[in-house]
Formats: C-alpha cells, structure tokens, sequence
C-alpha cells in the first residue's frame, strides 16, 4: 500500500515543485546605435533631450526608465531594458527589434558651456547655452495702459438667521 501511495505521488510532487522565478530579471543596457542631442530653449532655460536608437536583446525585452548620473561636464545615461517574468522568447528571429526613445537629459545646476552624453558607450557632445532670462520692466515715462480687470468692492448684506422654522 504504502509502495502504490509513493508511486503516485512522486510524480505529482516533482510537478507541484516547479515555481516560477516570483521576479523579472534585472534590467540590462540595451544596445545603443545612435544618440542625438537637442537643446531647446524653453522660456530662457534649456531643456535638453537624448533622442537614442537601437536594439532590443529580445522580442519580449521593455524599455524601462534610464538611470542618469554625471562627473563634470561628463553626463551619463544608461538606457536600460528588461525582460517581463515569465516572457516567452522568441528564438527564430533574424535580428533584434529596434527601438528609438526620447530621454529628457537632467540639466539642473549645469554651468553654460560643452558637454559630452555618454549613452551606453556611445558618446555625444552638445552645448548648453547662456541662459536668456527676460525681465519685463516698463521704461520709465511709459505710459500706464488700463486694466483688463477691474476690481469691485461691494457689501453684501447677510440677513440673519433666526431660529429654524418648523415645517408641520
């Protein structure tokens, strides 16, 4: 008895032992083939972004958010992909997909001048210009132009609240 109880319920147990891994893999670099820079002034600051393109290691592999560090006027930005838990990969394809993503670049606190994007080995120079910040400030002897607003000071009474009236 105990004989037939084993050989039914070892095959069910090594079947039940089977887990799944409870998490994705780390993220990986993604392969990058190209980066390419712009600079856009936005109200006399300037935003920079990376427009990087390349491949994916496979057909299931995501983008995830790139990390971004810097040393000087070196920036780095690490493109980044990962491969969802329990993806099916598929093994027949000739070539990796490609990707193509825009990455706003960190800029807080960098001085005016060249600087160089290290994108997953490929390296990039771009330049941050002088900050063009416009004061408004009337000339002296302008003339003041009316207000679109005008504004009202009115009282308005409040009548006050006696007792509540009894509804029968």
């Amino acid at each position: 008895m105990l004989g037939r109880f084993l050989c039914c319920s070892l095959p069910l147990l090594a079947v039940s032992c089977q887990v799944k891994a409870p998490y994705a893999p780390p993220p990986q670099p993604a392969v990058v083939e190209s980066v390419e820079v712009e600079v856009i002034d936005f109200e006399g600051r300037p935003d920079v972004y990376a427009t990087v393109k390349g491949r994916l290691s496979t057909t299931v592999a995501l983008l995830v958010d790139a990390k971004q560090s810097r040393e000087e006027r070196l920036l780095f930005l690490e493109v980044l992909e990962q491969t969802p838990r329990g993806a099916t990969i598929l093994t027949d394809l000739a070539e990796s997909p490609p990707f193509q993503t825009r990455i706003p670049i960190e800029t807080l606190g960098l001085e005016p001048g060249f600087y160089t994007l290290n994108a997953n080995g490929i390296l990039t120079e771009f330049e941050i210009p002088q900050i063009h910040a416009t004061l408004l400030v009337e000339a002296p002897g302008a003339a003041a132009r009316p207000s679109a607003v005008t504004l009202v000071d009115e009282f308005i009474p409040i009548e006050e609240a006696g007792p509540a009236l009894m509804v029968h």
